[in-house]
């Protein structure tokens, strides 16, 4: 198998917010909530559900914007109610006024680590990739961004909104598009997403399974021509879209009058499980490789059964899937930013065992349901 392609992955950036929780306090945040929200038993109910859900989740800690998460004297809350019953319940206009004043320092420090990563100077930028699926504002985040890291005014701006957990797949699609048409372009992706600002207290499982999966980050990409003269540490070979049949209602991300609500069916493991081994096969053929000859993997950390179930569907080995692992339990899922998380640890793992250059195979999953992926040949292993 020969190093492929001509867009080259420069740089990456991982940025997370000053505020972690362990599972544990997250936990006892949300019992203290349906507590004070619910009459008996149905509380009883909800805090034992949630208690499965917390302790089969495989994280360990996650991040948010929110300190509220982590005080245990609801009179210290900033941003909810200074009450357990949360009452008034946060409006979504709070939410996105948060969104708003949060998500681009965040965007910035990861695409500031990723430019340095890259060793690409801001003006040298000329086009700008930015995904999120929990905010909405305008200008937005692509503007404020271009004038945080000192962007030239000229560069090209695009916005990939609420395509949710996948779009990381989308920008890095794009960006390998606008280098393949412009040898001299220079794309920097950006994906921002504050999941626990759309925290739910309606005792729902699908939304505690949100609640309790779901953090906060932001991750950065820098891309550019292999006639850049630019050294990169892999080499985009493909990448393939695709819509799991009769699978709509699996997954969805709706806009309410109180913040944003995900619906995650159980169903989703059991349609990735049998959808993803055709769909990487496809995928390696189209970058003129075997599935069988990948060694490195970045999953996307969905939860912990969908990981699981995609290592015995995939037939991986252990240290296969062990950075989307690590990943859920030091990250949890930050939605469209998570792939570019589980590939600093697959990069990292790769040298750290001193692989040769050679094939990678990145998988992402969303609404639809989607499946997302990206071939990556690594040349600096």
């Amino acid at each position: 198998m020969n190093e492929p392609a001509p867009t080259l992955l420069l740089g990456l950036g991982t940025a997370l917010p000053a505020h972690s929780s362990s599972q544990e306090v997250a936990l006892d945040f949300t019992l203290n909530v349906l507590r004070a929200s619910l009459p008996e038993p149905a509380a009883k109910h909800a805090a034992n559900l949630a208690r499965r859900i917390h302790g089969s989740s495989g994280i360990v800690t996650r991040h948010s914007v929110l300190e509220d998460f982590r005080r245990t004297d609801a009179r210290e809350f900033e941003f909810f109610p200074p009450r357990w019953d949360l009452e008034p319940f946060p409006t979504t206009r709070a939410r996105m006024e948060l969104f708003e004043a949060e998500s681009v320092p965040l965007a910035g420090q990861a695409a500031v680590s990723a430019l340095t990563h890259a060793n690409v100077a801001p003006q040298d930028v000329t086009h700008l990739v930015i995904s999120s699926c929990t905010g909405l504002f305008a200008p937005g985040p692509d503007v404020l961004l271009l004038e945080r890291l000192g962007l030239s005014p000229h560069v090209q701006r695009l916005t990939i909104g609420f395509m949710g957990c996948y779009a990381g797949f989308n920008g890095l699609r794009v960006a390998d598009s606008i280098v393949r048409a412009d040898p001299r372009a220079v794309v920097l992706q950006v994906c921002v997403e504050l999941c626990t600002i759309h925290y739910q207290k309606r005792p729902d499982p699908e939304l505690l399974v949100a609640n309790c999966i779901f953090a906060d980050g932001a991750s950065g990409a820098v891309y550019a021509h292999r006639d850049s003269g630019r050294p990169g540490i892999a080499a985009v070979a493909a990448s393939r879209s695709s819509l799991a049949t009769d699978s709509l209602d699996q997954m969805a991300w709706r806009i309410g009058d109180y913040g944003f609500e995900m619906r995650l069916s159980a169903e989703v493991p059991k349609t990735l499980r049998q959808a993803a081994p055709a769909f990487a096969d496809a995928l390696a053929d189209s970058a003129g490789w075997s599935r069988r000859d990948v060694r490195h993997w970045a999953l996307h950390p969905g939860g912990r059964r969908i990981l699981e179930d995609l290592q015995t569907a995939l037939e991986l080995e252990p240290e296969q899937v062990e950075p989307g692992f690590a990943v859920l339990r030091e990250v949890g899922n930050v939605s469209s930013g998570t792939i570019f998380f589980v590939l600093e640890k697959a990069l990292a793992q790769a040298a750290s065992a001193g692989s040769t250059p050679g094939p990678l195979l990145a998988l992402g999953f969303g609404p639809g349901l989607t499946i997302e992926g990206a071939a990556l040949w690594l040349t600096n292993s």
